[in-house]
């Protein structure tokens, strides 16, 4: 390959690549979560108790924005929403 090519597209690569990664390592969470469930019951309660406050969360977080867009772009960069 021609190296100007190459040195052309390197962010190109690495967002790709960057993607790829994500998308392999949040499977296998995934799937970790749902083997933690099916283990036992107080996994499955802890796990829908995380869910709701991840819910939770998103809603305020929706709500602040309609007052403050400010503070809630900043807690969106802070807890990634």
């Amino acid at each position: 390959m021609n190296k100007k090519y190459i040195k052309e597209n390197k962010t190109l690569v690495r967002e790709f690549l960057g993607a790829l990664i994500r998308a392999v390592a949040q499977r296998k969470a995934n799937k970790l979560v749902k083997d933690l469930r099916k283990q036992s019951p107080e996994n499955a309660k802890a796990i829908d108790d995380m869910h709701k406050l991840a819910s939770d969360i998103r809603d305020r977080i929706k709500q602040i924005e309609k007052t403050d867009p400010a503070k809630a772009k900043i807690l969106k960069q802070k807890l990634g929403y």
